[in-house]
């Protein structure tokens, strides 16, 4: 028991795990802005995974700093199993999964370690994402209902009526908007922080899943008795979408039906919908009918 102590003080308080696919530039900007950060009184250590780049990342980040620990796969393996395998040779008490294309504010971390350090019951807390013009990504949100199938973050109906009630709802803006963490249903995985035992308590990310993911591992935190909170104080930059390069119509068709797809298999595992229930049909009609129309647009989009 006495080495089993000595052992856990020696832990350092976070590892910051990034998986990186062909995004030199923004890995090198996340990493120099993790050094930058303000992080007394609490200690960390940098894991990164490449998936498979063909741009250099991995060559970069061995020869830029050496000190990180680096796992280098051959082919993209999807962001789950590669975030799992930084966790797996991380020797810290907590977990960080930061995505590649984010700038860490200076005093972001110690807000969100102290939270997790002083609240037992919490298992997972997120930061504040902002966009690069500051202004919010919202990244604390309710578990998604049929309303948010046409009031989502992205729709068009949420453009024109940006404060429609189950869309404020949904994006937890008035919390979001305020400096107390507050309990949220779940939260980005861009700017996760847990705590190791709750990780491997869930089993870590599903790998099975890429959209959604973040939802279904809160939600899973939360069933094993744990909450998931936001900290508005713990401010990131994120330049969503940038750090996996160019999408050429192959790759959104990909990303929409990955992602209605995600959101089917969350929704139904949430609510516990049997095979033969009716509300699980009804869903997977509607998001089909949904994927269709974004499908539609993005070959549209494309052709032009």
């Amino acid at each position: 028991m006495a080495e089993l102590r000595e052992s856990e003080r020696r832990m350092r308080d976070v590892a910051v795990v990034l998986v990186g696919l062909n995004a030199k530039r923004f890995v090198k900007e996340c990493i120099e802005s993790v050094y930058r950060a303000g992080w007394s009184p609490y200690s960390y250590e940098m894991i990164y995974v490449d998936n498979g780049s063909t741009d250099g990342s991995i060559d970069m980040v061995r020869e830029t700093f050496p000190e990180v620990k680096r796992i280098s796969n051959s082919a993209n393996l999807g962001y789950c199993r590669a975030a799992n395998q930084g966790a797996a040779i991380a020797g810290s008490r907590h977990l960080f999964f930061l995505n590649d294309d984010t700038f860490i504010d200076h005093d972001a971390m110690p807000y969100i370690i102290e939270f997790l350090d002083t609240h037992p019951d919490v298992g997972v807390v997120g930061s504040r994402l902002l966009n690069s013009d500051r202004t919010d990504q919202w990244s604390g949100r309710r578990f998604p209902s049929v309303w948010n199938g046409i009031f989502g973050r992205r729709s068009s109906l949420s453009r024109w009526f940006p404060n429609a009630r189950a869309l404020t709802d949904y994006l937890c803006r008035d919390e979001t908007r305020g400096d107390a963490p507050f309990e949220a249903d779940w939260v980005s995985a861009a700017a996760l922080l847990v705590r190791r035992e709750s990780f491997a308590a869930v089993g870590g990310f599903a790998e099975d899943y890429y959209y959604w993911h973040e939802a279904v591992f809160c939600d899973r935190i939360r069933k094993i008795g744990e909450k998931v909170f936001l900290d508005p104080r713990s401010k990131i930059v994120h330049y969503e979408g940038k750090g996996s390069g160019p999408r050429p119509y192959r790759v959104k068709r990909w990303h929409i039906i990955d992602f209605h797809r995600g959101a089917y298999r969350c929704y139904c595992e949430h609510y516990k919908l049997g095979r033969f229930h009716p509300l699980r049909w009804m869903t997977a009609a509607a998001l089909g009918i949904r994927a269709g129309i974004l499908l539609m647009g993005a070959r549209l989009v494309s052709s032009r």
